[in-house]
């Protein structure tokens, strides 16, 4: 596991977030109220890349599938998120075409 720590380490280091993140994950279910609440907002705060990093950990993946089973409803994503990540890409695309045939 440290070939694979130390590999993953010289292509991107691991953010203080997702190091704060593994910690308290690697504790779950055994959190306190304001701890859990500190988890469920880092992990909504952690990037696409951050989270693959959690789920391909094979001691952590568990506890990642019970947190995520028993909250849900506070990590999906909003509304908004999902409109910008598909109005933003095509508004470039449709601005591209613009340019280049108008």
């Amino acid at each position: 596991m440290k070939k694979q720590e130390s590999r993953a380490q010289r292509w991107r280091p691991r953010s203080p977030k997702l190091e704060d993140v593994e910690r308290s994950l690697d504790r779950y279910p055994g959190l306190d109220e304001q701890e859990l609440a500190a988890l469920v907002r880092d992990f909504r705060r952690l990037s696409l890349i951050d989270k693959a990093v959690l789920t391909a950990d094979e001691r952590l993946s568990g506890k990642l599938a019970l947190f995520y089973y028993d909250h849900r409803a506070h990590l999906g994503v909003s509304v908004l998120e999902v409109v910008l990540l598909i109005c933003l890409p095509a508004s470039i695309a449709i601005a591209g075409v613009w340019l280049a045939f108008g």
